[in-house]
């Protein structure tokens, strides 16, 4: 699977040959505050080829790697719901610090939510956001994600309890 961004950029499917750039440009607690705690910090290559083994072999159409020129710079994915939810996914990512700001997740995101749901026949997706992330909420909005409500103090980071924002769009969004 691949999608071209333009500018270089892309959105595919892991490579085993991604773990030393993904470890490289995970390894950043700027990146890491954002995400939840089973992605560790500091980022090692080896959590990066544990991942990319897992996700091989697990996830391969739901989890995809951003790519700039060749050089794995960052991760977007989703994991479908069960039961009820069958029709509903969440979906997360991360970008290289260095890539930031460029519109380059927005365009990642807005690709990735339509394959979701053309492809695998997706209703509903979701994003959780910690309340300081206001750049990942701004990428949500951009992709037309509408803030649907505020949990207050959900999430325990560090020290600390934050809200967590929920961002969905349904399919009759991007109609």
């Amino acid at each position: 699977m691949r999608f071209d961004l333009g500018n270089g950029y892309c959105v595919r499917s892991f490579l085993y040959g991604d773990a030393p750039s993904l470890s490289r440009h995970g390894n950043n607690w700027n990146v890491a505050k954002n995400l939840r705690d089973s992605f560790p910090h500091p980022y090692t290559i080896e959590h990066a080829r544990a991942w990319i083994q897992h996700v091989k072999e697990n996830e391969a159409d739901t989890r995809f790697v951003i790519d700039h020129q060749g050089e794995a710079i960052g991760e977007i994915g989703f994991v479908t719901q069960l039961d009820v939810h069958r029709f509903t996914a969440e979906i997360g990512y991360w970008l290289s610090e260095s890539h930031w700001g460029k519109g380059v997740m927005t365009q990642a995101l807005s690709r990735v939510a339509q394959y979701a749901m053309d492809e695998l026949g997706l209703v509903r997706i979701y994003a959780d956001v910690v309340d300081y992330n206001k750049g990942s909420g701004k990428v949500l909005e951009k992709c037309g994600f509408q803030l649907e409500g505020v949990l207050r103090k959900h999430i325990f980071k560090g020290e600390d309890y934050f809200d967590q924002y929920v961002y969905g769009l349904v399919r009759s969004d991007l109609q």
